[in-house]
């Protein structure tokens, strides 16, 4: 392996090249039919630093779509000191270009495929980034277009990825999450024993499914390298082919988020594919507890929730099987306890006071993966409460919350009431603006039966308040989601002819 510059020396990257060097030949990757060595990666950050041709080259965006040469490319990038800026392949040609133009990587890493689109290379080409092409035999290569970045000086930002959030309330940002961040967050959720123990490689393979382009993802696939544990890659998910993964692998936990969950729950996956499984780690988005308690009602598994978000640099509360086994029963619904290192606290959204144990309020949160505001605690957009052993509970996003002409209305409580009916799978409210009452809130839900609006309509008036019940109700095949399988409020809007909230 080449010598890498002494910003590689951080603790995330130089764990990251000490595991990759460990058995070269061993299996770190498998996609599809193929199996990847661990020389994969150390291939690509060879390749990288040849490509990049210095330390000046710092800012690489990368097109992450979920295949082994883009996977193998972000983990050389952070083995290598230097800062991911996460480029959606799901953006429209113009969405891509865009920002390619406003972020101004140093050089751009994407498949064939996407530098065929539209104007991706005229943006490349437009701020001078080299353009770097994803091979057959090894992850990276050249891509011959005439032009090289500037190779600068050395930045000694401590930026690790420039992360795209998921966009489910709005447009989505951008986040900056440093090298000490994800540190602290892989400390706080137990890869701190990995980090501290000897390097040593796993004989365990993690399923990994959800989008790179999402902090889930980002996550697990470098966690799996931090562990030395060998990576299944899938490049969406199927229920079929995730299935064939766990009965291959029989890993010990498995990730589902909700909708992966009822997808499984609907496909009525047979209890033996679960054979090995000790527990479901499921977060993104909120799990309703019929749900889960369907779900380990048919398959006699714990469902370990977490909480957190792109800005965190991952979870900050959650369940582990110690805690299920001693609360689970007790606490359901809730999603957890605050991790190590983490502290929580509810306040009044106006005046900040603290609340004290099972009142609602705004969740705010601090810790070492935390961004910093002015008093050391980070607010978040989420209503919650805590009760007097610690135990979060989420309750809607303040954010979200729909103003009915003085009236204030949070999404999720309609969206329980109509995933209650028998026929409705699932749903999705929010506000769009009213001329009269500032906002209205209107709800799109898939069906598992036939239903109509007036039914649905005449259910949600017995069991919610007038000034609850949506204007509108839309019956649709399928509800918008972002890569990470959320549902996107935004695309939950334009069915109803309106983009913004």
């Amino acid at each position: 392996m080449t010598d890498v510059p002494p910003r590689a020396a951080r603790p995330l990257a130089a764990r990251l090249r000490q595991v990759i060097a460990l058995d070269p030949g061993a299996t770190a990757l498998t996609f599809g039919d193929r199996a990847y060595p661990w020389s994969y990666h150390a291939e690509a950050i060879q390749d990288l630093e040849r490509l990049l041709g210095g330390p000046g080259v710092r800012r690489v965006g990368i097109v992450l779509r979920n295949r082994p040469a883009l996977l193998s490319a972000l983990i050389a990038v952070l083995a290598t000191g230097r800062e991911v800026i996460t480029l959606s392949p799901f953006h429209g040609d113009t969405g891509l270009t865009e920002d390619i133009a406003d972020l101004a990587p140093q050089a751009v890493i994407a498949d064939p495929e996407d530098w065929s689109r539209q104007g991706i290379e005229d943006a490349a080409r437009a701020v001078a980034a080299l353009a770097v092409e994803t091979g057959r035999d090894r992850a990276l290569a050249g891509r011959d277009v005439g032009w090289r970045p500037d190779p600068g000086t050395a930045d000694p930002s401590d930026v690790a990825v420039l992360m795209l959030t998921s966009g489910t309330t709005g447009r989505p940002k951008r986040v900056e999450l440093t090298y000490t961040r994800l540190t602290a967050a892989f400390d706080a959720s137990g890869t701190k024993a990995a980090m501290d123990a000897e390097v040593r490689l796993r004989p365990e393979t993690g399923i990994l499914w959800t989008s790179l382009v999402h902090i889930s993802g980002l996550y697990f696939a470098v966690n799996n390298v931090l562990e030395g544990r060998t990576t299944a890659l899938l490049e969406r998910f199927q229920v079929d082919a995730w299935a064939d993964l766990v009965r291959a692998h029989r890993p010990r936990i498995v990730g589902l988020p909700p909708a992966a969950m009822r997808m499984v729950l609907d496909a009525g996956v047979p209890g033996e594919v679960f054979e090995g499984v000790r527990a479901v780690l499921s977060g993104t988005a909120p799990l309703d507890p019929a749900d889960a308690e369907r779900f380990e009602a048919r398959y006699g598994l714990p469902i370990l929730t977490n909480y957190g978000a792109t800005e965190f640099a991952g979870a900050i509360a959650g369940w582990h099987l110690k805690l299920h086994r001693e609360w689970g029963h007790a606490k359901r619904g809730s999603v957890g306890r605050a991790h190590p290192g983490i502290e929580l606290r509810i306040v009044d959204p106006e005046s900040r006071t603290p609340l004290p144990p099972g009142e609602t309020g705004v969740l705010e949160a601090r810790g070492g993966q935390l961004p910093v505001d002015g008093d050391g605690w980070t607010r978040t957009t989420d209503l919650a409460s805590l009760d007097e052993d610690g135990f979060l509970y989420i309750h809607g996003r303040a954010d979200d919350a729909v103003n009915r002409g003085g009236f204030t209305i949070v999404p999720s409580v309609i969206e329980d009431a109509l995933r209650a009916h028998p026929a409705v799978a699932d749903a999705s409210a929010v506000g769009l603006p009213d001329p009269r009452l500032g906002e209205v809130p209107v709800a799109a839900v898939t069906l598992r039966a036939p239903a109509d609006p007036a039914e649905l309509r005449a259910w949600l008036g017995d069991r919610l308040a007038r000034y609850q019940l949506p204007t509108e109700i839309k019956v649709v095949d399928e509800l918008p989601r972002t890569p990470s399988m959320k549902i996107s409020r935004p695309g939950v809007r334009a069915l109803f002819g309106r983009t913004t909230s």
